[in-house]
């Protein structure tokens, strides 16, 4: 059974951990209520969206989810609603992502206006590498990234992943189907609850991921 993994961001606000996020230029408020945060795919003009200021983070951290929860914080205390990364440049001139320290600019955008990808599955992994099964064909999920499947061709896409005792979905598209997004997790061990006492392991799992996260992860990882 598919299952559904929601993030309530506020839970995390007081998690330690080694990266820094600051709110390090803040030049007006958005009019926005939204509760999502988007992860913009371009650098947006003024005709799309207002920028609003920029987020820095600074240090490493693999606790995804409490770094989110501070971005969140610090782009809703303004009423951001979307951001872009912007990436830095080497000394080639080549843009690549630095996971120590990035800029992430945030805005105030009309929702409709942002850039969506229809029937589009992302399957991402922010664990160990693992085996996932797509259709016929066996694909390795490298550590801190993820795979992205077109659905627009309207057959049914197979995932699995762990064999006996993991997880397997099915997918198709349709019209007007949003983005789907799925943690994709290796072996796992986790006890029952106390009226049903016990160990339940798994050899591997998929869950489905809250859009505005995995938003982020997607922005901080490769696509592999």
């Amino acid at each position: 059974m598919r299952k559904f993994l929601y993030i309530y961001i506020l839970l995390y606000s007081s998690f330690c951990f080694s990266q820094t996020v600051y709110l390090t230029e803040a030049k007006s408020i958005g009019n926005n209520k939204d509760k999502f945060l988007y992860a913009l795919q371009k650098e947006p003009d003024s005709t799309v969206a207002h920028y609003l200021g920029k987020i820095e983070v600074s240090d490493f951290s693999n606790n995804d989810v409490a770094v989110f929860g501070e971005i969140y914080k610090k782009a809703k205390s303004v009423s951001a609603n979307c951001y872009y990364l912007k990436l830095s440049e080497s000394i080639d001139g080549k843009t690549q992502f630095n996971p120590n320290h990035y800029t992430l600019y945030i805005y105030d955008a009309d929702a409709s206006k942002i850039q969506k990808n229809e029937n589009t599955v992302y399957l991402i992994n922010p664990n160990k590498d693992v085996d996932v099964r797509i259709n016929d064909k066996k694909v390795k999920l490298l550590t801190r990234s993820y795979i992205k499947i077109d659905l627009s061709n309207n057959d049914i896409t197979d995932v699995s992943v762990g064999k006996f005792l993991g997880s397997r979905i099915k997918l198709q598209g349709k019209e007007g189907q949003q983005e789907q997004y799925f943690q994709i997790f290796g072996k796992k061990v986790s006890t029952n609850s106390p009226s049903n006492p016990g160990i339940n392991f798994k050899t591997g799992d998929i869950v489905g991921l809250e859009k505005s996260f995995a938003n982020f992860l997607i922005t901080i990882y490769k696509e592999n």
